[in-house]
């Protein structure tokens, strides 16, 4: 179902917001990341404007500093697509011919609000060891960005005290995700937010398509990208005089059958444990050459509305499936997926979507005992825990424990209590 878009720009230092739906051609969106091993970009939103010189004009307003915002509305309801601030303007002129008006033609770029964070820098004050959610909260805290507790995430490891002198508060917050396996991120609306390594816990499908919502028959790919089956993992601190200490391992079948595929990394990481635990994981999902679906441009005009306003809905991290696939080989026919980003084009009677995704079992925590189903015991079980490191989308039992990381307690209303509390699938 194609929604109506809507363009708003609010000038730098005012509070009056003005629709210039009218004067946009063309929208294009770019949110999230395309991989599941860098940070995401700062979103951007380009538009693509002209106007009739001999009745409009561009509004003097419509400067580097306004703040850009699109949405989209389906029925009664509106999803924020983009909003940021302006960057670039470039401007010129279509001259169309005697019989047709001349046109001004401007091009507009605004980015989110991550790219804000990378040109101010903090670090007057060092920071003792703690959790990676609360390093980053302190990082964006020092850049003037408060996080808030309700949806972002306190962390799972321990990141050594640092003392740092002037440095970009982007890079320093995304440098301590990346050690620790978290993700800086903002949302559609621009709240910037950090999900810690335990994010994506018994998160279930919100959206379920068939192969007939996607305009193209989705191409598995299956490459040595991302392999990795042997691990040098620096953490604590350094002896005087000294590298880093190093965890490193290897896997052995997997050396065997494609040669070695290492990676060395010096990190944060203030404990063996935790560089144990992130080279464990490292090994066991990426020792062998998984099925890679990287894209799907979906039909948008073909869902319905319920649908069209979940999948509007997505922010990065949503997970969704596919379903009735083509069997081709030994691909699959049907995955669940994490939404990473996407590519969107607006116009008027146009939407169009590609959905950046990954498979579902590249970044799920790996399970926990309380995550097996009850039927599933050592005799019924082939391989060894460690071989377990994903199960697939969990099925919910109706247990608090079954529900995504992201919901807490100081999230549920008051009146919800042990004996009443329902999950949802």
């Amino acid at each position: 179902m194609i929604g109506t878009h809507t363009v708003t720009m609010t000038p730098q230092g005012a509070s009056q917001t003005v629709d210039i739906s009218c004067l946009v051609d063309e929208v294009s969106i770019h949110h999230g990341r395309d991989d599941t091993s860098s940070q995401p970009d700062a979103s951007s939103c380009t538009l693509d404007l002209s106007v009739d010189t001999t009745s409009v004009v561009f509004p003097a307003t419509l400067d580097v500093g306004a703040t850009i915002t699109v949405t989209t509305t389906v029925g009664a309801t509106t999803r924020t697509r983009f909003a940021g601030t302006v960057t670039d303007i470039s401007q010129g002129w279509d001259d169309a011919g005697e019989e047709t008006p001349n046109a001004a033609i401007a091009q507009v770029i605004a980015m989110g609000s991550l790219a804000a964070l990378g040109h101010r820098t903090v670090g007057d004050a060092p920071w003792p060891q703690q959790l990676d959610g609360a390093r980053v909260k302190a990082i964006l805290a020092a850049a003037g960005v408060t996080l808030d507790p309700l949806t972002s995430d306190p962390g799972k490891v321990q990141i050594l005290a640092r003392d740092v002198d002037s440095q970009p508060a982007l890079d320093l917050a995304q440098g301590v995700a990346d050690d620790a396996s978290g993700l800086l991120w903002a949302t559609r609306a621009g709240e910037i937010r950090y999900a810690d390594s335990d994010h994506r816990r018994n998160a279930q499908p919100a959206l379920e398509l068939d192969a007939c919502d996607v305009l193209v028959t989705p191409t598995w790919h299956r490459t040595s990208e991302g392999l990795i089956n042997a691990v040098s993992i620096g953490y604590g601190v350094a002896a005087s005089g000294s590298d880093q200490p190093r965890y490193t391992a290897s896997q052995a079948a997997s050396v065997g059958k494609y040669g070695t595929w290492g990676i060395s990394t010096s990190t944060q990481l203030a404990a063996l444990a935790d560089a144990t635990a992130m080279g464990s994981l490292l090994l066991t999902r990426n020792a062998t050459p998984v099925w890679i679906l990287g894209a799907l441009p979906v039909d948008m005009a073909s869902l319905s509305e319920a649908d069209t306003l979940t999948l509007l809905g997505f922010e990065l991290g949503s997970l969704m499936s596919v379903t009735g696939m083509p069997a081709a080989g030994g691909v699959p026919t049907s995955a669940a997926l994490w939404v990473e980003g996407w590519q969107e084009t607006l116009a008027w009677g146009v939407h169009e979507i590609e959905l950046l995704v990954s498979g579902y079992c590249r970044t799920a925590p790996p399970p926990r005992w309380d995550d097996v189903q009850p039927t599933d015991t050592w005799d019924s079980r082939s391989g060894t825990w460690d071989d377990a490191a994903c199960l697939g989308p969990l099925v919910n039992l109706g247990r608090w424990n079954d529900q995504a990381a992201t919901t807490r307690w100081n999230t549920v209303p008051s009146t919800v209590t042990w004996d009443n509390y329902q999950p949802t699938n």
